[in-house]
């Protein structure tokens, strides 16, 4: 039996700025492996630009996932629904429609 809890392996891909590509792969080669201190990296009051994403939230319904209207207490099947999600022509779902799947990343 394995206990297998981590699925993705703790990488991160960091873009090395300034220099010749010479000087990139120096950098890149001397810290390779290593930890790397703030100061080799950042200077003191610089201006630092982010990028970020969302936190996943994994599967949800239509409700949480696009905040549409719940259907009313009587309802037959199910009140956390879309009501209609398309005519019978064309067959198929457009992809307008709130449908419930991955919400974030």
């Amino acid at each position: 039996k394995t206990s297998i809890k981590q699925k993705k392996a703790h990488l991160m891909e960091i873009q090395v700025n300034g220099g010749s590509a010479a000087d990139k792969v120096d950098f890149a080669h001397k810290y390779f492996e290593k930890a790397i201190p703030v100061d080799a990296v950042f200077a003191k009051n610089e201006m630092v630009d982010t990028i970020g994403i969302t936190r996943g939230h994994g599967f949800e319904g239509v409700i949480t996932r696009w905040g549409i209207t719940r259907l009313p207490r009587k309802t037959h099947r199910g009140l956390r629904k879309v009501a209609c999600i398309g005519s019978w022509h064309p067959a198929r779902v457009s992809f307008q429609v709130a449908r419930a799947g991955q919400n974030g990343f």
